[in-house]
């Protein structure tokens, strides 16, 4: 066992997942902002000094974690450019630490909003995480290396909901601080991108660092290569600021994320993280609620460990689609049972765990696809040139669109009752279970470089069979001297 895993880490993917594990932890603290309103508020209501706060000053508590996380992309997105992806993921500390400590320190409602304020700008600075991840995998891989993002999300909001069920806001904002200083210690621990180090002619670095990630001289120059050879071929075309930017390369990626990111909010899927515990309160369930936004964490931290091996053997497509179709099914289940009592009212309630179930099923379903792929696919849609910026743009406009969807939560509840709102999340995974089938592309077993030439619509550089994952130009260059049988055959075999 011993030798296997010694192997695995030499010549296989563990140093790759050291890494990715590194990059992705600052997704810990991430995922505890998150999940940090829905155990404030109900304490909130609990505490003498908090306790007449207005439901509109409770609603901006909630929003306001998120109105700042396009300042945080942003602003990732260009340290990533500018300064390296490892630099970038450290700096997220920074804001980390000093909003922890307004919470902890809070003496009335102006601290909390700037605690909100400022953690949201950390919540924002993911962007860095996805390309670096991105930039280090290989594509046999990326897709499992960057659910690692997810998972670590996951976990700290789990994390959030247990601390928050025994311990009071405050300390669980002192805590949080040991997270981030954690992540900027890991993140020095391994190397720059070797896509950042290519970009910027430091080749005797990024060989350095391929060998390290990939245990194997041929390959670390293969992929220097591939590079020099993509960097002719875009030189070549003497590409202007508005041709990297509004090209096909470029805006048809953009486009799709977009749309992709606008489904995902309008599903529910983060309206139901950031109020986790009241929207339990709604279905008034006869449990507590703070064990069952446990439970839905634990659920979610489970499920995002699943798709970390679904997404290479399925692919993008398939699993945001049968996702969006059981979110759209089970959403539905819960919002016409609270319809039903909504007429109602004075009926005893039957299967009063039916909202739970329904709502632990719903993120099951969104785990597996709605809500970790489209963070998957910002940091391998966009080509080298623009890819932070770019991801960082994308990620801006997702964290306005949450905390939109965020901040109407309460208001939508009013105008449409809580089965309406509901109606309004089915609506949505309906339509992104089409958009996912007829409008999302494939990326399973690409390269990132061919992931850009189909964009541009070159297929000449396409040289990956995306059903089976077969090198096509390898293959080609091995069958040159066999004869047609032979060759026909062994295709057959490698395909199979």
């Amino acid at each position: 066992m011993l030798r296997s895993f010694a192997k695995f880490w030499e010549y296989g993917a563990g140093k790759i997942a050291l890494a990715a594990i590194c990059a992705h932890s600052v997704s810990i603290s991430i995922g505890i902002c998150q999940g940090y309103s829905a155990i404030l508020l109900p304490q909130l209501n609990e505490t003498e000094k908090y306790r007449s706060l207005t439901e509109d000053e409770k609603s901006w508590i909630a929003s306001l974690g998120t109105i700042t996380n396009p300042v945080g992309s942003m602003l990732s997105g260009f340290l990533a450019e500018f300064m390296g992806r490892r630099r970038a993921i450290q700096i997220t500390a920074l804001p980390l630490v000093l909003g922890w400590m307004c919470f902890g320190l809070a003496q009335n409602i102006y601290w909390l909003y700037a605690g909100r304020l400022i953690t949201g700008i950390a919540a924002g600075m993911s962007p860095a995480c996805y390309t670096y991840v991105g930039e280090i995998s290989t594509s046999e891989n990326r897709g499992f290396m960057q659910t690692l993002g997810p998972i670590c999300a996951s976990f700290g909001i789990l994390l959030t909901y247990v601390l928050g069920y025994f311990y009071n806001w405050s300390t669980v904002a002192y805590i949080n601080i040991s997270m981030a200083i954690f992540s900027a210690i890991v993140i020095q621990l391994v190397p720059e991108s070797p896509s950042y180090l290519l970009k910027n002619h430091q080749q005797a670095k990024a060989f350095k660092t391929l060998l390290w990630l990939r245990g194997n001289n041929a390959l670390a120059q293969q992929e220097i290569d591939r590079f020099n050879e993509n960097q002719k071929e875009s030189n070549s075309n003497l590409m202007s600021f508005r041709e990297m930017y509004f090209g096909p390369q470029t805006v048809k990626p953009f486009l799709i994320l977009v749309g992709l990111f606008f489904l995902q909010e309008f599903s529910g899927i983060y309206t139901l993280l950031f109020y986790a515990v009241n929207f339990f309160e709604e279905t008034d369930l006869s449990i507590n609620e703070y064990i069952a936004s446990i439970i839905v964490g634990a659920i979610r931290f489970s499920m995002s460990v699943v798709i970390a091996f679904l997404i290479n053997i399925y692919g993008r497509k398939i699993l945001c689609t049968m996702s969006s179709i059981g979110m759209a099914t089970t959403m539905s289940i819960v919002a016409v049972y609270i319809k039903y009592y909504e007429f109602y009212p004075d009926e005893k309630k039957i299967l009063s765990y039916l909202p739970l179930i329904g709502v632990m099923a719903n993120v099951a379903f969104s785990m597996v696809g709605m809500l970790p792929v489209p963070w998957v696919m910002v940091g391998e849609m966009f080509p080298l040139r623009v890819r932070p910026i770019m991801s960082g743009v994308v990620v801006s406009i997702a964290q306005i669109l949450i905390f939109i969807c965020v901040k109407i939560y309460i208001n939508m509840n009013s105008a449409l009752n809580f089965s309406g709102t509901l109606m309004v999340f089915v609506a949505a995974s309906v339509i992104s279970a089409f958009y996912s089938k007829f409008i999302l592309i494939e990326t399973k077993n690409k390269t990132l470089e061919e992931i850009e030439a189909f964009f541009r619509g070159n297929k000449k550089n396409v040289d990956v069979n995306t059903e089976t994952g077969v090198d096509n130009k390898a293959f080609d260059m091995f069958s040159e001297n066999l004869d047609e049988n032979r060759v026909n055959t062994i295709r057959v075999i490698v395909e199979t």
